[in-house]
Protein backbone atom coordinates (compact mmCIF):
# COMPACT_ATOMS: atom_id res chain seq x y z
CA UNK A 1 0.00 0.00 0.00
CA UNK A 2 2.91 2.64 0.78
CA UNK A 3 4.91 1.42 -2.32
CA UNK A 4 1.62 2.05 -4.42
CA UNK A 5 0.49 5.63 -2.57
CA UNK A 6 4.58 6.23 -3.06
CA UNK A 7 4.60 5.67 -7.06
CA UNK A 8 1.38 7.59 -7.28
CA UNK A 9 2.88 10.55 -5.45
CA UNK A 10 6.21 10.41 -7.97
CA UNK A 11 3.84 10.01 -10.86
CA UNK A 12 1.66 13.28 -9.73
CA UNK A 13 5.03 15.31 -9.27
CA UNK A 14 5.99 14.39 -12.68
CA UNK A 15 3.25 15.27 -14.22
CA UNK A 16 3.15 18.59 -12.68
CA UNK A 17 6.82 19.08 -13.24
CA UNK A 18 6.50 18.44 -17.12
CA UNK A 19 3.23 20.60 -17.09
CA UNK A 20 5.32 23.54 -15.72
CA UNK A 21 7.59 23.14 -18.51
CA UNK A 22 5.18 23.33 -20.90
CA UNK A 23 5.36 26.46 -23.11
CA UNK A 24 2.39 28.88 -22.26
CA UNK A 25 -0.12 29.90 -24.75
CA UNK A 26 1.31 32.72 -27.57
CA UNK A 27 -1.21 35.12 -26.41
CA UNK A 28 -0.01 34.58 -23.16
CA UNK A 29 3.65 34.84 -23.77
CA UNK A 30 3.03 38.07 -25.83
CA UNK A 31 1.02 40.16 -23.13
CA UNK A 32 4.27 38.86 -20.72
CA UNK A 33 7.45 39.38 -23.27
CA UNK A 34 6.22 41.61 -26.04
CA UNK A 35 3.44 44.07 -24.94
CA UNK A 36 5.44 45.71 -22.34
CA UNK A 37 7.13 47.46 -25.39
CA UNK A 38 4.87 46.74 -28.66
CA UNK A 39 1.40 47.88 -28.74
CA UNK A 40 -0.30 45.43 -31.52
CA UNK A 41 -1.61 48.23 -34.06
CA UNK A 42 -0.08 52.19 -34.95
CA UNK A 43 -1.76 54.56 -32.49
CA UNK A 44 -4.82 56.77 -33.31
CA UNK A 45 -3.48 60.28 -31.54
CA UNK A 46 -0.43 62.26 -31.07
CA UNK A 47 -1.04 61.72 -27.18
CA UNK A 48 -0.41 57.74 -28.27
CA UNK A 49 1.75 58.23 -30.07
CA UNK A 50 4.21 59.84 -27.75
CA UNK A 51 3.42 56.88 -25.24
CA UNK A 52 5.35 54.42 -27.48
CA UNK A 53 8.03 52.83 -26.63
CA UNK A 54 9.18 50.46 -29.46
CA UNK A 55 7.36 50.31 -32.99
CA UNK A 56 4.05 48.79 -32.98
CA UNK A 57 3.88 45.09 -33.96
CA UNK A 58 1.83 45.83 -37.12
CA UNK A 59 4.78 48.01 -38.03
CA UNK A 60 7.42 46.15 -36.79
CA UNK A 61 6.10 42.87 -38.53
CA UNK A 62 5.70 44.40 -41.82
CA UNK A 63 9.25 46.15 -41.88
CA UNK A 64 10.98 42.32 -41.24
CA UNK A 65 8.09 40.71 -44.19
CA UNK A 66 8.99 43.25 -46.85
CA UNK A 67 12.09 43.44 -45.94
CA UNK A 68 12.85 40.03 -46.64
CA UNK A 69 10.39 38.87 -49.65
CA UNK A 70 12.22 42.40 -51.37
CA UNK A 71 15.86 41.03 -50.45
CA UNK A 72 15.56 37.42 -50.49
CA UNK A 73 12.19 36.10 -52.17
CA UNK A 74 9.97 36.63 -53.57
CA UNK A 75 8.57 33.80 -51.73
CA UNK A 76 5.44 31.81 -51.17
CA UNK A 77 3.31 31.63 -48.15
CA UNK A 78 4.88 29.21 -46.69
CA UNK A 79 8.50 30.26 -47.65
CA UNK A 80 8.18 33.64 -46.49
CA UNK A 81 6.77 32.18 -43.23
CA UNK A 82 10.08 30.27 -42.60
CA UNK A 83 12.38 32.43 -43.82
CA UNK A 84 10.57 34.96 -41.42
CA UNK A 85 10.54 33.63 -38.37
CA UNK A 86 13.85 32.21 -38.81
CA UNK A 87 14.90 35.75 -39.36
CA UNK A 88 12.91 36.32 -35.77
CA UNK A 89 14.33 34.41 -34.08
CA UNK A 90 18.29 34.66 -34.56
CA UNK A 91 17.35 38.57 -34.28
CA UNK A 92 15.66 38.28 -30.77
CA UNK A 93 18.16 37.23 -29.57
CA UNK A 94 20.92 38.65 -31.37
CA UNK A 95 20.19 41.72 -32.72
CA UNK A 96 22.36 43.36 -34.38
CA UNK A 97 22.40 46.91 -36.66
CA UNK A 98 23.24 45.29 -39.59
CA UNK A 99 20.74 42.89 -39.41
CA UNK A 100 17.63 45.24 -38.53
CA UNK A 101 14.98 45.84 -41.01
CA UNK A 102 13.66 48.85 -39.09
CA UNK A 103 14.31 52.29 -41.34
CA UNK A 104 16.85 54.12 -39.76
CA UNK A 105 14.28 56.96 -38.34
CA UNK A 106 12.84 54.02 -36.25
CA UNK A 107 16.22 53.13 -34.60
CA UNK A 108 17.06 56.82 -33.96
CA UNK A 109 13.68 57.16 -32.04
CA UNK A 110 13.52 53.91 -30.40
CA UNK A 111 17.20 52.41 -30.47
CA UNK A 112 17.78 49.22 -31.34
CA UNK A 113 16.00 46.00 -30.20
CA UNK A 114 17.62 44.52 -27.22
CA UNK A 115 18.57 40.95 -27.28
CA UNK A 116 15.84 38.71 -25.28
CA UNK A 117 18.36 36.01 -24.36
CA UNK A 118 17.66 34.87 -20.89
CA UNK A 119 14.42 37.00 -21.07
CA UNK A 120 12.33 34.88 -23.33
CA UNK A 121 13.56 30.98 -23.42
CA UNK A 122 14.25 29.14 -27.07
CA UNK A 123 10.71 27.21 -26.63
CA UNK A 124 8.60 30.56 -25.84
CA UNK A 125 10.06 32.10 -29.26
CA UNK A 126 9.18 28.56 -30.55
CA UNK A 127 5.64 29.90 -29.65
CA UNK A 128 5.42 33.36 -29.92
CA UNK A 129 6.92 34.48 -33.21
CA UNK A 130 5.08 32.00 -35.69
CA UNK A 131 1.56 33.46 -33.89
CA UNK A 132 2.92 36.94 -34.56
CA UNK A 133 3.95 35.99 -37.94
CA UNK A 134 0.65 34.33 -39.06
CA UNK A 135 -1.46 37.22 -36.78
CA UNK A 136 0.62 40.25 -37.59
CA UNK A 137 2.06 39.88 -41.02
CA UNK A 138 0.98 42.25 -43.97
CA UNK A 139 -1.19 40.60 -46.17
CA UNK A 140 0.24 40.46 -49.63
CA UNK A 141 -2.61 40.61 -52.94
CA UNK A 142 -1.62 40.05 -56.30
CA UNK A 143 1.89 40.80 -55.79
CA UNK A 144 1.45 44.16 -53.37
CA UNK A 145 1.47 43.84 -49.87
CA UNK A 146 -2.08 45.18 -48.88
CA UNK A 147 -1.98 48.29 -45.74
CA UNK A 148 -2.15 46.66 -42.67
CA UNK A 149 -5.62 45.80 -41.70
CA UNK A 150 -7.41 44.44 -37.99
CA UNK A 151 -7.30 40.57 -37.99
CA UNK A 152 -9.05 38.58 -35.70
Amino acid sequence: MKKTLSIIAVTALCTTALQAKQPRSPEVIFAKKCAMCHTISRPKSKAEKKTLVAPPLEAAMAGVVITIDALDGPFNDEQMKKESVAFLKKYLMEPAREDTNCEDQVVTKFGMMPSLKGFISPQELDVVVPWVYDKYRPLKVDGKYQKLTKRK
